[in-house]
């Protein structure tokens, strides 16, 4: 059973990108959210939790060697210190040391809240914190959903992500039943490289919706090689290609999942779009 996400008020809000399986869109998702969302007055926070590390080279951030998220995990240096600010986001910055830190994590005695703890001190500097997960449930992953309020779930319209999907459910579900745990909610799953006028990817999206009901957007990101091509010169979709049909699916995407989130945090004059 998916719990959809809750009302909440703009200051509690992480969100976890998340799909156990690769190339779904993940990263592609969480830099265009989180810059349209930046583009629409929220002041945001994105983790990088993947040891590939692609979202802070999508960002045009390299380099980060071992520092970022695995320095923060480690507890070799304070989160604030740890952030790099870049074209209005704010950046928690993954690299390589993370697969260090994640066989550290895997460890029966390591702390499932890490993450959560260490996303404090931001309480009241952000209003969402967006988290770009590894492709696998790992501990890293693990981190993130314990640390996150929602999940957004990026998938390809084709039979191989939907069978992800509904394994991820299944976790999900799973981590909600256990003790002592809360487990996030579902904020919505995002169709990603959708082109309509393919009959499988309307198939698998009436599926989705069945199986689902409610829980998918009606706003899907279409087939776009500008989305391809901006991380490539470290940009989101809004510096690289403006005016694209991935600039205006991520900006119809960031008003839906806003209107989700909370009824009054579409109505606040910051949190709109211009």
């Amino acid at each position: 059973m998916v719990r959809p996400m809750n009302a909440v008020t703009p200051d509690s809000i992480r969100l976890a990108c998340c799909n156990h399986k690769g190339g779904v869109g993940k990263t592609t998702c969480t830099v265009n959210l989180a810059a349209g969302l930046a583009r629409m007055g929220w002041r945001v926070l994105v983790v990088d939790a993947d040891p590939q590390a692609h979202l802070s080279a999508s960002l045009g951030l390299v380099g980060a060697g071992s520092g970022g998220l695995a320095a923060v995990l480690c507890g070799r240096i304070p989160l604030k210190e740890s952030l790099v600010r870049e074209n209005g986001l704010t950046i928690l910055s993954g690299s390589t040391a993370l697969a260090d830190v994640e066989a550290e994590l895997s460890g029966q005695d390591a702390s499932q809240t890490l993450l959560s703890q260490a996303l404090v001190p931001m309480a009241d500097s952000v209003d969402i914190i967006v988290i770009d997960c590894p492709p696998h449930l790992g501990p890293l992953t693990r981190q993130a959903l314990a640390a996150a309020t929602g999940v957004i779930v990026p998938m390809t319209p084709d039979f191989l992500a939907m069978q992800s999907l509904a394994w991820l459910m299944e976790t999900l579900a799973h981590l909600a039943e256990a003790p002592n745990t809360t487990a996030p909610a579902v904020l919505g799953i995002v169709f990603n490289r959708f082109c309509a006028k393919k009959r499988l990817h309307r198939e698998v999206q009436g599926i989705v919706r069945t199986h689902f009901p409610g829980v998918s957007f009606a706003t899907v990101i279409r087939e776009n090689v500008a989305l391809a091509e901006a991380p490539s010169f470290g940009q989101d979709i809004f510096r690289y290609a403006p005016k694209s049909a991935g600039a205006s699916d991520f900006s119809a995407l960031c008003r839906e999942m806003t209107r989700r989130l909370s009824p009054s945090v579409a109505g606040a004059n910051r949190l709109l779009a211009p």
